[in-house]
């Protein structure tokens, strides 16, 4: 069986030394001069290891390795971190930050050989035949029929909970993605209540900008499945991967449809509680771009008893480096949350980097700046931000909930800031109107036409 191998190193010299012992060992061994080479190359190679080094130029191994995190756990993609940094903190911060070993330099080839082979010794190589299946789910994978209905095609992407695949409706002869849930509906009740919530929260809010929701079974093994139209593009976070930051108009093209289907979701009293760059979605449908909010599967239903107390008490649920002051504490909290998730995503789409963060991934003490810290002002980090975009930035990270904008305000107020006409939809009396005849997806002018490949698939 053959294992796929990335070398990250900007060193000529190592990544030739190291390329041939590992293809004498019978690797396939592929190599990158740069960080961003590496991010690209995992991004359309299955790679089943990588070995990292942290000092290069334009983009360090560690960022490589939060990036890589993302999308990748540590038991998926095993990474080891090589360097001539052996003082003890840079080590802590390497397996803080999810690395699986490090090894100094001089490389010991021998050592580094052993090494590799011990992370390898209980995987499976992605690169020789179908995509692993997931754990708990019997013989489905790659090749699977749900239902009868649904063929399970390719591998999109696996998560905590779900893994997606892209698939084939035999009947309808439709491409679509589904969502199985990684564990058996007899053994984890909790994570089939999560999941299930998720389908009826996404279903409910009827609107462009939303992930649509087909349907919703159990298979013939007992594992829930949620069917959800085809996506195809990148997330923001991988847009801001590769830009770094993007500009005022472009920002409002991807936050004010995000406001639009929040202002929809509160109106149904549904909070989503995750928003951050990984769950928008750029969508290319019919060449135009459509930003789709993904994940519900956190959302919480205001003044409703479903699913129980469990669902909607369970800790602090969400992403701390995005969550809102209120959602610390066991106060009461609404949709204006989510306006604060909005405003940390502005904030990072505009400079480059969250308004807050921690080294040492400490999540406490990335609360404690959100609950007392006020951010810099974002033209403190890019000076061509304008007086009215940073007030608006500024009016969604606001401590107090009660004086913080509605998400309808806020994307109303973005619109104007940058010289737009804010969407009927936000403008409309929700009184009268309700939120499912939210106007049609407006065609937006994409600057990551060329980053996209017509042929990859996502979804939620």
């Amino acid at each position: 069986m053959e294992f796929t191998l990335l070398i990250v190193d900007d060193n000529e010299i190592v990544v030739c030394s190291l390329s041939r012992l590992l293809e004498e060992e019978g690797y396939r061994v592929l190599t990158a001069g740069d960080g961003r080479q590496a991010l690209a190359i995992v991004e359309v190679e299955a790679v089943d290891l990588v070995v990292l080094d942290v000092n290069m130029p334009d983009l360090d191994g560690v960022s490589v390795l939060r990036s890589l995190r993302h999308d990748h756990p540590p038991e998926e993609l095993p990474v080891i971190m090589a360097t001539a940094n052996g003082h003890s903190e840079d080590i802590v911060l390497a397996f803080q930050m999810g690395a699986n070993d490090y090894i100094t330099k001089p490389l010991d080839l021998p050592v580094v050989l052993a090494r590799i082979r011990s992370q390898l010794r209980s995987r499976r190589p992605q690169s020789s035949g179908p995509a692993p299946k997931p754990a708990s789910m019997g013989e489905i994978g790659v090749g699977s029929v749900l239902q009868e209905r649904y063929r399970l095609e390719s591998l999109i992407g696996r998560g905590q909970f779900g893994v997606v695949y892209r698939a084939t409706h035999l009947q309808l002869e439709r491409p679509v993605a589904v969502k199985l849930l990684r564990t058996s509906l007899e053994r984890d009740v909790t994570s089939w209540q999560r999941f299930h919530q998720e389908s009826v929260s996404t279903g409910r809010i009827q609107h462009p900008n939303a992930v649509s929701v087909l349907d919703f079974a159990v298979s013939e093994e007992g594992v829930p499945f949620m069917v959800m139209e085809l996506l195809e593009g990148l997330t923001l976070e991988k847009e801001l991967r590769f830009k770094g930051k993007l500009s005022a108009s472009r920002c409002a093209q991807i936050v004010i449809p995000i406001c639009e289907v929040l202002a929809a979701a509160h109106d149904l009293g549904i909070v989503h509680r995750d928003i951050k760059p990984q769950n928008v979605f750029l969508h290319h449908s019919r060449r135009q771009e459509v930003v789709k909010v993904l994940d519900f599967g956190l959302a919480k239903l205001i003044d409703e008893t479903f699913g129980g107390p469990e669902m909607t008490r369970e800790g602090h649920p969400g992403t701390p480096a995005y969550m809102a002051p209120e959602r610390y504490s066991d106060l009461p909290y609404d949709g204006r949350a989510d306006v604060y998730s909005v405003g940390v995503v502005l904030y990072e789409i505009l400079t480059g980097q969250p308004p807050f963060s921690v080294s040492d991934g400490n999540t406490m003490a990335l609360a404690l700046k959100h609950l007392s810290e006020d951010p810099r002002p974002p033209s403190a980090l890019q000076p061509d931000i304008s007086p009215q975009l940073e007030a608006v930035v500024l009016s969604a990270m606001v401590k107090d909930q009660e004086i913080r904008p509605e998400a309808r305000q806020l994307g109303i107020a973005l619109a104007v800031a940058v010289g737009l006409e804010p969407p009927v939809s936000l403008l409309r009396d929700t009184s009268s109107t309700p939120p499912s005849d939210a106007a049609e997806p407006r065609p937006q002018d994409s600057e990551v036409e060329e980053e996209r490949s017509s042929g990859s698939g996502e979804a939620a």
